[in-house]
């Protein structure tokens, strides 16, 4: 008689992060209940009550595996491009962040439009950011380029999620390459003015 193999807490963590993403793109943050993803994981309303208490504690974990995949693109640039400098490394990140189509993606696109009539998802999404932004700074610390924290500013952040919401809704390949390089120059032109300014402020 064969048995079904016994999950570990952290695959059984990821069985629901994983049904629950595809029910958040598909019925929005707001339609999805644990009912529903008690149904599409298969497992017993308290299963999925044993691993998280509600909605929202899914959908941070599922916001962190998102984060793990910017991670990932980041390293992949830096690999391939190894004579890159840290500038440059950067804004490129920045471009392939904005043009990803993963689900992440989508369901990144998905909380940034339902957070404005929803104060718990705003607040999950405020708290994540402030998380993002010391993890930001480690990581410049561990590449010695302190200086470009600038790029975790919130008025960048605010230019990356504006377009990251134009380029989801129009999804228009035949004019991506010059899109990319049109926002490759908002960028540099931003990193300018943050030089700028932090060469003044050293002059004072």
């Amino acid at each position: 008689m064969n048995r079904r193999k016994r999950l570990s807490k952290e695959d059984r963590k990821i069985q629901i992060c994983d049904a629950a993403r595809a029910l958040f793109i598909e019925k929005g943050f707001e339609n999805t209940t644990m009912k529903d993803i008690k149904e599409k994981t298969g497992m017993s309303i308290g299963g999925v009550y044993y691993h998280y208490d509600n909605i929202y504690d899914i959908l941070n974990d599922v916001i962190m595996s998102a984060d793990d995949i910017k991670n990932k693109i980041f390293f992949e640039i830096k690999d391939e491009h190894s004579n890159m400098n840290i500038e440059d490394l950067i804004a490129l990140s920045c471009i392939e962040f904005l043009f990803d189509s993963s689900e992440y993606s989508s369901l990144y696109v998905h909380l940034l439009m339902a957070m404005k009539d929803n104060e718990k998802l705003k607040t999950l999404y405020d708290d994540r950011k402030e998380k993002a932004k010391k993890e930001f700074l480690d990581l410049l610390i561990k590449l010695k380029a302190e200086e470009y924290y600038f790029f975790s500013n919130d008025d960048f952040i605010d230019f990356f999620n504006i377009t990251k919401i134009g380029n989801y809704y129009l999804k228009d390949k035949n004019t991506l390459d010059d899109r990319k390089k049109m926002y490759l120059k908002f960028i540099k032109a931003y990193v300018n003015n943050q030089k700028a300014q932090l060469n003044e402020r050293s002059l004072k």
